[in-house]
């Protein structure tokens, strides 16, 4: 389930609440996608929600602000970061 949470978001087929998350965690997560090259995909997700350790729904709603900010873009069925150094 780990693997799919980011990239179920990054598709837009889940829809997640709008979950508080601490800038700690915002933070978390994106220093986790940056150390990771900047692109999160099928293959490095786990290790990114690993790294960050934020909950599943946490990130999922990381991610989704991220998108809705511009902070992030998906480019094929990769989430790509555009901030924190990316």
């Amino acid at each position: 389930m780990r693997n799919l949470v980011l990239i179920a978001a990054l598709l837009g087929a889940v829809a997640q609440p709008a979950l508080a998350q601490s800038a700690a965690e915002k933070q978390a997560l994106v220093a986790a996608i940056a150390s990771a090259g900047c692109r999160v995909n099928a293959g490095n997700n786990a290790q990114i929600l690993n790294a960050a350790g934020v909950s599943e729904d946490v990130a999922a709603a990381i991610v989704q602000a991220l998108l809705d900010s511009g902070e992030a873009v998906r480019e094929g069925g990769d989430l790509v970061l555009r901030t924190g150094g990316c």
